[in-house]
């Protein structure tokens, strides 16, 4: 069975098993389960100008532990394919989201059992042909990144997508209360959820490792060459991080200045520097909120609702 499973992609390996097992009546081999790695949804700004805030994708990777895998959010029993038995959210600081973030993505693996019926789609997503995906879920908060204001109970005048003294206006997506499912799409609103090839690493591994051993370690031309290009781009990559969060400094304080008058600008960046990004994001929030209501800003009515038209509280789906 060993030289079977050395033919075959996406084979469990004994720590997935265990995991799948939560799952199953019995326990499965692993020439009978194919597992494959999904980045369900990140907190970059997305097709429909919303993004998720990074504590809700760490709640999410809760939430979406266990759900099923269906096709173009159909909630019909036969679409049922797969299952997802470990989420995490992973962070990868080389890169900035469109909203000045270090990019978090909620990352998953899911299984499938092998057979006629799914045999098809298994080679569709080895081939890169089923691939994109979409998630499912219910969002308590939706507000508006502008101003703070709860975009379906007090719209504002902010619109997704337009700038504002240089800041790029959408919807933050928080507080989930619930995960329903997780699907394959043709279209997703976010452009990087899909089925990927493994995990987020760093080309340094065996650098790290022998650093960590104390011992040397000889590289040839190209391993230094990628060492310098990786090198190269987490100094720019630093840089960008550092000017972000000067700017971000400098918004929070504002926005204390503004909601609570009594507080000098040196108490409030001593307090507010040690502060990492999600703390940040959430402090700055709740101050812009209580910002607006000391100068409040001036509100247009909400639209009537068109017979036809989905409740607000419909679940999500990016």
């Amino acid at each position: 069975m060993a030289d079977q499973n050395e033919t075959l992609t996406g084979v469990p390996g004994p720590e997935d098993l265990e995991l799948i097992g939560r799952y199953t009546r019995r326990p499965l081999g692993a020439e009978e389960v194919y597992v494959f790695p999904v980045v369900l949804c990140d907190n970059e700004v997305d097709r429909d100008g919303e993004r998720f805030a990074i504590p809700a994708l760490e709640q999410l990777a809760a939430l979406f532990v266990g759900k099923t895998g269906i096709f173009d959010h159909d909630p019909k029993g036969r679409n049922q394919t797969a299952r997802l038995y470990r989420c995490r959210v992973e962070r990868d600081d080389s890169r900035l989201t469109a909203a000045g973030e270090p990019y978090h993505a909620l990352r998953a693996d899911a299984y499938m059992l092998r057979g006629e019926a799914t045999s098809q789609l298994i080679r569709e997503i080895d081939g890169g042909i089923k691939k994109e995906v979409s998630v499912g879920c219910a969002m308590a908060s939706a507000t508006c990144s502008i101003c703070g204001a709860d975009r379906r109970k007090d719209p504002c005048r902010h619109r997704p997508g337009e700038r504002y003294e240089g800041k790029l206006c959408h919807t933050v997506l928080s507080d989930p209360a619930d995960a329903y499912e997780w699907s394959f799409v043709a279209v997703p609103a976010q452009p990087r959820a899909g089925v990927v090839k493994g995990r987020m690493t760093a080309p340094l591994t065996a650098l790290e490792k022998a650093m960590a051993r104390g011992d040397s370690l000889t590289l040839a031309p190209g391993e230094a060459a990628e060492l310098a290009r990786w090198a190269g781009e987490l100094e720019k990559a630093a840089e960008e991080g550092r000017a972000w969060r000067e700017k971000a400094v400098a918004e929070a304080v504002r926005l204390g200045r503004l909601s609570c008058p009594g507080l000098s600008r040196e108490l409030l960046e001593k307090a507010l520097r040690p502060l990492d990004a999600a703390q940040l994001e959430e402090w700055t929030a709740e101050h812009r909120r209580r910002a607006a209501r000391r100068l409040p800003l001036p509100q247009t009515a909400p639209s009537q609702r068109e017979e036809g038209e989905t409740s607000r509280n419909d679940p999500f789906k990016v």
